[in-house]
Order: C-alpha cells, then structure tokens, then sequence
C-alpha cells in the first residue's frame, strides 16, 4: 500500500504501556489478559496512541523487548516498523501475547504519523474520503426484543450472542428464537449468530440446515479457533455463510486460513492481530481471494477509519461499553457510526496517565 504521508524518516525515542481500569468488562482472560493502553514518542515530539491486549504479559514483551528494538531507530512509514516488529519476534510471536503486543504499538505508531503528517488515519488510507460519511452498524444482543431495540435505532444489522446455550444446544429453541427475531426485526435488517466456538461441525450443520430459511447473513466462531480442517470442512457444506479470525493473529495467520477456505467472512480484531498494518495487509490478501472481511469491534476508532477506507461492503460492530479511556467516542446516529474529526484516530486519553 502507498502511503500519501511524508517522505522523511521517522524515530521512535519512547514506548509504554499500562493497563487500565475497565469496571464492568468480561470475568475471565478478556480482563486478566485485557486491554492495554500503548503511548510512543517520536523525535518530532509527537505523541500517539494505541491500545493493544494481553495485560501485563503484553506490557512485559513492550518494555523489556520492542522499547528495545525500536527506539532510536529510523523508519519512513508505520508499515516498515511493523514489517520490522514482525520480524524480529518470528521466533517467539506468531501468535497470542506478542501480536498483541505488537497491535498496540502498530496504532499508536499510525496515530503519530497521521498527526505529524496533518492528517487522519482515514485520509492516509484514502485521501479521497468524505469527512462527513459515516459507516452502518451491527449491535450484538441476547434475544428478540435486544434485536428490535437495536433495529429501532437504525442498526443494519442485530448478531445474537449464543454461547448460553452451552456445548449441546437445543436446536428447536435455537431455531425459535431466530424465528422470534427475524420475525421482529423484519426483512430488511441482517441477521448474524455467534456460538462463542461452543459448537463442533455436526451441531453447526444441522442447525443451518434448520435456519437457513431465516435469511442468515453469516454463523460466527461455531468452532474453536485452532479447528482450521473442520471449519474448512463447515465452509463447504453450511447452507450459511461461516465467520471467524477473531482469534487469529498476523498476515500468516490468515494466508493460512484463506489457503484453506477455513472462513467465509473473516473478522480480525485491530487491538489483537497485529493493528492496522495487519489490517490492511488481510483486505489485501481478502480482495486476492474474494472473500469478505468484517473486522471485530469495528465501530471503535482504531478500526473505524479502516473499514471506512478500504471495506468494499463496509459494516461496524457496536463498541464496547465497559471500554471508557479515549474521548471523544465514536459519534453514533441512528445506527452509523462516525469517525473521530481529529487527526491521527482523533482521541486522546479520558484520563491522563
């Protein structure tokens, strides 16, 4: 990808990270391994800002490896850092805690170069966009009526959340409920469903085959992660498009899943995979094998001005509520989402550190 930035190289003089407070976010790995907030220097004085995962482990890969490696070394674009992070942790972070890590550093990167080139992060990736154009939505809910308060906010599209369901789901309720939904939110409104990799091949398949008829845009994680033969094995026999790479990391990571047709809908997430940089390089390599990409908590401002400027079908999840470090949020109105105004992604921290 070209760039429309600077030509003059760039030094990172200062790297770190901390984990902040999230009251209200999930009890399990999601907080204990959570989100972690990345700040670089560069030599012109200017700041960024990034958010990465893996909690303390994350920060200790950042100050005892990457401050290392990057500081005081110069670079012409976020991409050539990035290209450098992946390098040098090939022996040890192709997956897990150090992508993570390196997501984290990856945005905060791009929010400095977009500020020291005048710019946002959506003008670098696509000068020509309107600055007024907003982006539809998706709200994950857990029944009917969370579907037709979503609707009624103008969202695109309503996911039901399914892993209370548990391992052997009953079906016929399964099917009801999707009925119940459907049936609420009228024709129009896509409809998604996500079992939380609860499910195996067998389960999937008999429920599509029974849900098929209710228009469903996509079954998202049915399987573990790491079942990259079955969900090729789903892929070619659901009636229902199947969605995953939530939990995949890095470029590798997805060439190996789109090799083998493991996904129909692809859905990384920028604070995971590897940030933006990854991102951009999987719309590439998904434009290669004509296969859709719809990237995890899109309506947050790291991956916003991504899928605004390079998503030929462009559709963001609902942020989360229990996230509350930037401001100012994403502008929502009536189920479309905005990106921030400011330059790089537009934030800065709620609460300085």
């Amino acid at each position: 990808m070209r760039l429309s930035g600077s030509s003059s190289p760039f030094t990172v003089v200062a790297i770190r990270a901390w984990q902040p407070s999230t009251p209200g976010s999930p009890e399990d790995w999601r907080t204990t391994l959570g989100q972690i907030v990345v700040e670089v220097v560069l030599d012109s004085g200017v700041i960024g800002l990034g958010v990465g995962g893996g909690g303390l482990s994350s920060i200790h890969v950042i100050h005892n490896v990457m401050r290392k490696e990057l500081t005081d070394k110069a670079f012409m674009t976020p991409l050539d850092l990035h290209e450098h992070m992946r390098k040098f942790t090939s022996f040890y972070g192709l997956s897990g805690i150090v992508p993570m890590a390196i997501s984290g550093i990856d945005l905060a990167i791009w929010d400095a170069y977009a500020k020291t080139n005048n710019s946002t992060v959506r003008q670098l990736l696509d000068p020509r966009q309107d600055t007024n154009a907003s982006c539809p939505m998706y709200q994950t809910v857990f029944d009917d009526v969370g579907a037709l308060q979503a609707a009624n906010l103008g969202m695109a599209a309503v996911k039901l959340h399914l892993e209370r369901y548990g391992s052997k789901p009953d079906i016929g309720k399964i099917e009801d409920l999707v009925r119940r939904t459907r049936d609420a939110v009228g024709p129009d409104c896509q409809l998604m469903l996500d079992a939380f990799g609860k499910w195996d091949v067998s389960i999937t398949r008999k429920l599509a085959d029974r849900i098929y008829e209710y228009d469903i845009a996509w079954i998202e994680e049915p399987l573990l992660p790491q079942e990259i033969e079955s969900y090729t094995e789903l892929c070619e026999h659901s009636p229902i498009p199947i969605a995953g790479g939530e939990h995949e990391y890095l470029i590798n990571g997805f060439s190996r899943l789109m090799d083998t047709h493991a996904h129909d809908v692809y859905q990384p997430d920028i604070n995971w995979c590897g940030g933006l940089s990854t991102l951009i390089a999987i719309y590439e390599l998904a434009k290669r094998n004509d296969v859709r990409v719809c990237p995890h908590r899109g309506s947050e401002p790291f991956a916003l001005p991504a899928i605004m400027a390079l998503d030929p079908n462009p559709l963001a999840e609902s942020a989360r509520d229990w996230f509350s470090v930037f401001k100012p949020p994403i502008n929502v109105d009536e189920g479309r989402a905005a990106c921030n105004i400011g330059l790089g992604f537009g934030i800065e921290l709620l609460i300085p550190k």
